[in-house]
C-alpha cells in the first residue's frame, strides 16, 4: 500500500514550551471552554497544519492515540470511586473519543467522515491501514492526527504503555495530510498489513542501503512515535525505513522524500 503526504505539522512538548490553551484562544480565536488538555493538544496541531496546507470540507479525519485521554479517565476515577461524587457532564463528554475528533473537525471546517481509533499495539500503522482502505474507496484525501498527552503524574501512563519508570515521556501531536495522488506531494509512504519476526526483519534489512530507525520505548517516548519520525524525516529531506515493534513482532514503514 502506498500513500502520498501533502503536508504535515508537529508539536513536541520537550522541543517547545508554550501555553497551548492561551495560544488557541489568543492566536487562533478558538473557543476552548468545556475542553481539556488532551483536546487542546489535538487542536493546536490542527491549527499548525491549517497554516501550511489547504483543508477541504470533505477531507476525512482520523485521530489516534496510544492510550487516549488518560487525564479525564483519572479525574473520573478520583471523583466517582474515591470522592463518591457524581461525574461532571463535560468530563463524561470528554471521555468519549469522538469528542476530540469532533472538535478538531469543527476547527478545520471538515464535515466529512471523522473517526477516533485506538489499537492496543501498532496504533499509528493500524490507523494508517484503515485510512488507506477508506480513501481508496471514497477517492478523497485524509488527515491523520496522532496525539499523546503525558499525564500528571506520569507514572500511570508509563505503566499503561509498558515503559520503565526511569524513562521520560512527553506530550506530542503530529499530523499528516494524505492523498492517493502524487501531485504536489512532499513524500510517499509504503506499508502493509504484515507483522514480522526478528529474523524476518533482519533478512529484509540485510541488503538495505536506506537509513533505518527502530522504535524506542525510552528517552522522550510517546506511543505514536512513528508519526513524529515520519514528520522529522520529511523536515530533514530523508528517506527512511521505520521499524515499529510490540513484544516480539515488528512492522515496517518506508518513507521516500519527494521534495
Amino acid at each position: 500500500m502506498k500513500l502520498y503526504i501533502k503536508d504535515y505539522s508537529t508539536y513536541k512538548s520537550d522541543e517547545e514550551d508554550i501555553d497551548i490553551k492561551k495560544t488557541l484562544k489568543q492566536k487562533y480565536k478558538l473557543d476552548t471552554r468545556r475542553q481539556d488538555a488532551f483536546i487542546h493538544l489535538g487542536l493546536y496541531g490542527a491549527m499548525l497544519l491549517k497554516e501550511k496546507t489547504v483543508i477541504d470540507k470533505d477531507d476525512e479525519l482520523y485521530v489516534t492515540s496510544g492510550i487516549g485521554n488518560v487525564d479525564v479517565v483519572q479525574k473520573t476515577n478520583t471523583r466517582v470511586y474515591e470522592q463518591n461524587q457524581p461525574l461532571k457532564l463535560f468530563d463524561f463528554i470528554n471521555l468519549l473519543g469522538n469528542t476530540t475528533s469532533y472538535y478538531i473537525a469543527s476547527a478545520l471546517g471538515i464535515s466529512g467522515k471523522n473517526i477516533f481509533q485506538i489499537s492496543d499495539n501498532f496504533t499509528f500503522i493500524n490507523t494508517l491501514i484503515s485510512l488507506y482502505a477508506s480513501i481508496n474507496h471514497s477517492q478523497k484525501n485524509a488527515i491523520l492526527c496522532s496525539i499523546d498527552l503525558a499525564s500528571t503524574p506520569n507514572e500511570v501512563i508509563k505503566r499503561v504503555l509498558g515503559v520503565d519508570e526511569d524513562c521520560s515521556v512527553v506530550s506530542g501531536v503530529n499530523y499528516q495530510k494524505f492523498s492517493l495522488t502524487k501531485d504536489d506531494a512532499i513524500a510517499e509512504i509504503e506499508f502493509d498489513t504484515l507483522s514480522y519476526s526478528f529474523d524476518e526483519i533482519n533478512n529484509i534489512l540485510k541488503d538495505n542501503n536506506t537509513k533505518v530507525i527502530f522504535s524506542k520505548r525510552c528517552d522522550n517516548f510517546f506511543e505514536t512515535y512513528p508519526s513524529y519520525i515520519i514528520n522529522d524525516a520529511i523536515k530533514n529531506d530523508e528517506d527512511i525505513i521505520f521499524v515499529d515493534s510490540f513484544e516480539d513482532r515488528y512492522k515496517i514503514l518506508k518513507l521516500k522524500s519527494l521534495k
